[in-house]
């Protein structure tokens, strides 16, 4: 049997809070600050590969069930239109 467990344990989901707690109070600014940071360091990542452009260039393609989902929808609202 397992004992009681320390008491610095916390549950999944007051630890993801207490993760996000300083992103929360953050102005969009500083939320801006941090995602400019990211993308500079993107972009250096990016610049050392070889194949930058490639990568740069690189769509993930939709799984085919959201090609149908889609190609479904589209023909839903064209014969709405036509009505």
């Amino acid at each position: 049997m397992v004992g009681a467990l320390p008491a610095w344990v916390i549950d999944d989901a007051a630890s993801v809070r207490e993760e996000c707690e300083p992103y929360v109070r953050m102005t969009p600014e500083e939320r801006m600050q941090i995602l400019a940071g990211l993308l500079r360091d993107a972009e250096r990542i990016l610049a050392a590969r070889s194949d930058a452009h490639r990568a740069r260039e690189w769509v993930d393609p939709l799984p085919e069930s959201t090609v149908r989902a889609l190609a479904r929808l589209r023909a839903e609202a064209k014969a709405k239109v036509a009505r």
